[in-house]
Order: C-alpha cells, then structure tokens, then sequence
C-alpha cells in the first residue's frame, strides 16, 4: 500500500486491455504490476533509472522481461520508443527519488506528456539547506499544469519528513489529463467537453438501497465499504494539512465557503497527549477548541487561549464505559452541557477506535448532525456489514459529501488480498453541502 499506484476509473480514464502503463521507478512494484494485469488487462512496462551515461543523462534498464528494451537504454532513446508505440491515452508513473528533478524536465522536454492520459509522479526535491526545492517543484508543477494535466490526488510521504514534523520533501501526485484525448481535434482543443465533465464532475459513487445491498456478498459489500471510501464526492480547491504530516494531522478544506470564521467552533475528539492539530485549528483560525479523550491520565484543563480538554469520551449515551470507567456521552448532551446548541460546529473530528459507528448513529437519530459543517472521521474494521453501508448512506442524506480520504499506512491495519493491499483505518473527511 505505502509505493502503490492510484488509478483513476472515470469514464474514459480507466484503463482498459489497450492501455499501457510505463513505469521508471526504483521501488519494488512488482505487485502493482500484476494489480494492473488483474484489474484491466493492461500491459505494464517497469523500468529503473541511472545515470549510467554521466552526470548529465538518465539512462532506463528494465527490471524484468516486462521492459521495453533488454538492456539499459538511453533516456532519450526510450522515451522516443515510448512515443512510437503509445496510443495516447496511457499512464505514466515516475518514482525515482532524487532523480526527480531531472527525469521530470527530460520528461517535459521531448514531449512524452503528449502521449498520457495519467500521469502519476512520487516527487522528491530535496535540498541539504532548506529541505526542499521549491523553485524547483514549482516550475514543473506549472509545466505540468500548462500540459493541461490536472491534480486529482495527493498524499504526502511519511519517510521524507522533515524535522519539523510539519513538511515532507516527498509527496505523491496523481493527475489526470484535463479532458479524454479520444475528443481533442488534430490542434489539441477538446471537444465534447460538457459531455465528459458530467462524468468526473457531476456525479458520483453512491450506496444503492436496501433492496440491492441484500443481494450482495460479502466480498461484494466489502469491496463496495473500500470504494465509497476512497471516492471523492466534493471538490475542495485548497486542502490544508494541519497539525503533524503522519498520524495526528488532519486536512482541512480552506476554501472561502467552507473554511471557519471567527468566531468559530471546533470539537476534537480524540487527542492522547497530540494536541498538534487543534493547536493549528486555533492558531489559522482562531477559533474556540474543545479537546476530547477520556483515557488520558489527567482532570480538565485549559490549554493556550483557545482550547478546553475534557476528559471525557464521545458514544451512543451518557455515562460510564469499559473496566476504566470512563466518562463518556453523546454529542447532543455535550452541546447542551457547554452551552453549544444554539452554535454551528466548524468541524467534527473522531478518531475514537470504533466507537465511531454508534456514536454517528446517534447523531443521526438525534439530529445533531444537522449544524457542522466540516466532519472528519478515522473509520475502524477490517470488514464491512450492512448496517455499516447504513450508517454511511444516513450520513450522505444528511447532506455530507467526501472531499478527502486517507489510507493509514500503519503496518498493524495493512490487510492483503491478491494482488492488492488495503488499510483497516481510513480518515474520510466530509462538507456539508
């Protein structure tokens, strides 16, 4: 899961028996490779990079019988081969590390972009001083842009975090080509745009009703629990990492109809000592935070001008949980004892290992889903049920939308199927529309 690849399946994106996929990286994507074979009968085409021909010239050397060539190959010769045979609506994938900067700008140079529908990229542009290249990454982030590709995924790379623990050097794009390259006339202007624009704009993955979940399988509704999960329902143009980049921080959408205003109103629950994420909510927005976790081993307190802790827990009722004891309560008791019913919640954040099924039931029966606009949810099991489908279903029909997902990468929620690696725990982030 952590060097997978992202494959986008809207309408003419997805990726069919005709389709090839080339690939210059220098993890091991073997499985990725034989995913692709599995999923859509896709050729793939895995190579590694060098600079075996000097400091100024990339060299490619394929990494099994799958390569292009049978032997290490100048960039430049494999990139023209490539062009030759590509039916221009392939992927490209590029993760070669440091190399990053000048394969992207061999890259950009001799064209191969004319030839992809998907474009997939691992960038790294380290420095020694500053940590990152920005210049650097902004001038092909515009190439790339002016090329008419556009972003549709990102995720930051947790093993290039910096000291800071608020940047990484390394961060995964996913992009597509601004429109299906099958209604481009011979000058590149497209054509038929509306009709594509419905597809990935317009619409989205649902969960069917009742009638139609019962005939599903296990398997079936599994896989239909991973694919509402990971499928964006709402676009946020500007998504901000706050608090720490790996596990503590959130992404919050910042654009100007979504984004809190003061005086706003915040409720995280969920922290075990990582205040990172509501000390960045507080200090961006400066809004009112109140911080929730019931295993802590300490009374209420104040933290900074902005945020409350409670000791106390968030659940389907009110009162005492587990062989602890804790302190726990429902949303509707908590808004009314800190005298919160008459005020939006800017954002609902939970992260309270499982107990967030009940909890979210409760909500909906209660209604007390109706005033947040922003919520954030980390969603535990290894399985799904039909009433978990339920639960999500309710949640779209009280009007939130998917702008975000993550998949935790923590080895303790990797599960494996043929061919295919999946997360236990996924933070989904939802707008109220």
């Amino acid at each position: 899961m952590n060097d997978g690849w992202n494959i986008c399946e809207d309408g003419c994106y997805k990726p069919n028996k005709n389709t090839n996929v080339w690939v210059i990286s220098t993890v091991n994507d073997k499985m990725n490779a034989e995913s692709i074979d599995l999923h859509y009968k896709a050729k793939v085409y895995r190579h590694k990079p060098s600079m075996k021909y000097g400091q100024y010239e990339t060299a490619v050397t394929p990494k099994d019988m799958s390569g292009l060539f049978d032997h290490s190959t100048k960039f430049g010769v494999w990139i023209d081969e490539v062009k030759r045979r590509s039916n221009s609506r392939d992927v490209f994938i590029l993760d070669v590390e440091n190399l990053t900067e000048k394969v992207l700008s061999d890259v950009i140079k001799n064209g191969l972009l004319n030839k992809m529908q998907q474009l997939s990229i691992r960038i790294n542009y380290a420095d020694d001083q500053t940590g990152i290249k920005y210049l650097s990454a902004l001038k092909h982030l515009r190439r790339l842009f002016q090329a008419g590709f556009r972003i549709y995924w990102t995720k930051p790379e947790w093993s290039c975090i910096l000291q800071n623990q608020k940047r990484t050097r390394c961060v995964y794009l996913d992009m597509i080509y601004h429109t299906c390259k099958d209604l481009e006339d011979p000058e590149g202007r497209s054509i038929g745009i509306d009709e594509i624009t419905t597809l990935t704009e317009n619409t989205h993955f649902v969960i069917p009703d009742d009638s139609k979940l019962r005939t599903f399988s296990k398997t079936e509704i599994n896989g239909l629990y991973i694919r509402y999960l990971t499928s964006i329902q709402i676009d946020c143009k500007e998504v901000l990492r706050l608090g720490l980049i790996s596990d503590g921080g959130w992404n919050v959408c910042h654009d100007k109809q979504y984004r809190p205003s003061y005086p706003c109103l915040v409720y995280s629950f969920g922290i075990y000592w990582d205040f990172s994420f509501d000390e960045a909510v507080a200090e961006t927005y400066g809004c009112e935070i109140h911080s929730f976790d019931p295993s802590m081993n300490t009374s209420d307190f104040k933290r900074g001008n902005f945020i409350w802790f409670h000791k106390l827990g968030l659940s389907d009722q009110s009162g005492m949980y587990g062989k602890n004891k804790w302190k726990i309560s429902t949303l509707q008791d908590i808004l009314r004892e800190l005298n919160h019913t008459s005020r939006t919640l800017d954002i609902l954040k939970m992260d309270i290992e499982f107990m967030e099924w009940q909890s979210l039931l409760n909500m909906i029966k209660t209604g007390t889903l109706r005033n947040i606009r922003q919520l954030y949810v980390e969603f535990h099991g290894s399985t799904a049920s039909l009433q978990i489908l339920q639960t999500l279903r309710s949640i779209y029909n009280e009007g939130f939308r998917i702008y975000w997902y993550h998949r935790n990468p923590a080895k303790t929620n990797i599960r494996k199927w043929k061919f295919v690696e999946n997360t236990s725990c996924y933070e989904i982030y939802f707008l109220k529309i």
